[in-house]
């Protein structure tokens, strides 16, 4: 019975004593340039949809950003067939929308993210779906 105590007690001390911090790693990779354009891309794309949204004018609204396929991604699996098409009718599509800011406009760029990132990235597509507008 007395050794019986002695090894409860050294159990329970052990797992008393066994706390371990644990740390989750979010992002292990450092942020490339083509990561931080499409956060910079959707921020700005959000602006957008909360203006169409309460009915406020968007004529004054412009958008500039370097071309996709110009920047460095995150590892090599990113750059994939295709993307320089997409990457200059994107580009197009912003330049319709600077020429004549609107909605349907402004549908198309969100489409465009869409389209691309179901081929290339599906990971952020539910944060683009967010830019969709209801």
């Amino acid at each position: 019975m007395r050794v019986f105590l002695i090894m409860s007690a050294l159990f329970f001390s052990g797992c008393i004593n066994s706390k371990e911090e644990s740390t989750t790693i979010t992002d292990p990779n450092d942020t490339s340039e083509m990561a931080l354009l499409m956060r910079d891309m959707f921020e700005r794309l959000e602006v957008i949809k909360d203006k169409i949204e309460n009915n406020e004018n968007l004529s004054e609204e412009q958008l500039s950003f370097a071309s996709i396929h110009s920047q460095e991604a995150t590892d090599s699996s990113f750059i994939k067939v295709g993307l320089v098409p997409m990457s200059e009718g994107y580009s197009r599509i912003i330049n319709q929308f600077n020429n004549q800011p609107s909605k349907e406009n402004y549908k198309s760029i969100v489409n465009s993210c869409i389209n691309c990132h179901i081929s290339m990235c599906p990971g952020p597509l539910e944060r683009i779906d967010n830019l969709i507008l209801r």
